[in-house]
C-alpha cells in the first residue's frame, strides 16, 4: 500500500502572492461597489427620505405671516432640518441637511450627508448659512458636483417653515485652516447684519484630495411658505416633483 503524497509547502513568496491577489480583489470590488452605492442607492435614498420629511412638514405646518421670511428653529444636535435642492448637481438631487458637521452622526450617515456649522447663522437669519459635505467621502458624496454651479444658478432649501431660494455667485479654493469663510459675513460684496449668505464648503480636488477646500457662495432671494407649495422654478427644473407636494388648500 502506497503511502499517501505529502503537499508540498507553499513558499512564502506564494503566501504573499495569494494574500495581493486577494487584496488586490478586495480594492476593485469596493471601486466597484462605491460608484454604486453613492451614485444609486443612497441618491434614492435621500430621494425618499426627503419627500418623507416633506409630507411630515406638511402635515404638521403652522400658518407664516405673510410677507416675512422665519428663521429656522435650531435644531439638536445631528437632527435632520431640512433639505437642500441643487438642479446644478442633478436634475431630481435632493439632499438632508442635519445640524453639526460631525463625520460620524451626519457626513458619513447616508441619511444625512449634509452639515451646519453649528456656529453659523440658521436660515432666515442676515448673516451667513454654511454648510458640509463630502466630495468623494465613502458612503455619501453630497457635494461632489459642486462644480457644476454657474452663476444665477438656484438652490433651494426646504425647512418645516418654507422654502428659501438662493442664487449661486461664486466659488474659491481655500487653505483648510482659511475659516474666516464661515464668518457671518464671509468674502462676498454685500450688507453685514442685512444680507443672508449660504455658503458650501468640502475639499478640494474631487478624487479623494483635502488639500485645499472649495467654497461655494449663494445670495438669498426669497421665501415662499408652505402654504403655496414649492417655488415654481423648482417644480420647472425637477419635473419628477410635480404633484407630490401641493399647496396646502388643494390637498385632501
Amino acid at each position: 500500500m502506497r503511502g499517501r503524497r505529502r503537499r508540498a509547502r507553499l513558499s512564502p513568496l506564494t503566501v504573499i502572492g495569494e494574500l495581493l491577489l486577494l487584496g488586490g480583489l478586495g480594492v476593485l470590488g469596493y471601486i466597484v461597489w462605491q460608484p454604486w452605492h453613492t451614485g444609486l442607492t443612497v441618491t434614492a435614498k435621500q430621494t425618499e427620505l426627503s419627500a418623507g420629511d416633506s409630507a411630515r412638514w406638511d402635515a404638521a405646518a403652522a400658518p407664516v405671516q405673510e410677507g416675512t421670511v422665519p428663521v429656522t428653529a435650531k435644531p439638536a444636535a445631528g437632527e435632520p432640518f431640512a433639505v437642500l435642492y441643487a438642479p446644478a448637481f442633478g436634475t431630481t438631487y435632493a439632499n438632508r441637511i442635519a445640524e453639526t458637521t460631525d463625520w460620524s452622526t451626519v457626513l458619513n450617515v447616508d441619511e444625512k450627508g449634509i452639515g451646519r456649522y453649528e456656529y453659523t447663522q440658521l436660515p432666515g437669519e442676515p448673516g451667513n448659512f454654511a454648510l458640509a459635505g463630502h466630495r468623494s467621502g465613502p458612503l455619501i458624496n453630497a457635494f461632489r458636483e459642486v462644480m457644476n454651479l454657474r452663476v444665477g444658478d438656484p438652490l433651494f432649501v426646504e425647512t418645516a417653515d418654507g422654502w428659501y431660494t438662493y442664487r449661486f455667485r461664486s466659488i474659491e479654493y481655500v487653505l483648510p485652516d482659511e475659516t474666516d469663510v464661515l464668518n457671518p459675513f464671509p468674502r462676498l460684496e454685500g450688507a453685514p447684519g442685512e444680507d443672508q449668505i449660504l455658503t458650501l464648503t468640502t475639499c478640494h480636488p474631487k478624487q479623494a484630495g483635502s488639500d485645499e477646500r472649495a467654497i461655494a457662495y449663494s445670495v438669498f432671494e426669497g421665501f415662499q411658505p408652505r402654504s403655496e407649495g414649492p417655488p415654481a422654478e423648482l417644480l420647472e427644473l425637477n419635473p419628477t416633483m410635480e404633484g407630490t407636494q401641493a399647496p396646502r388648500g388643494d390637498q385632501s
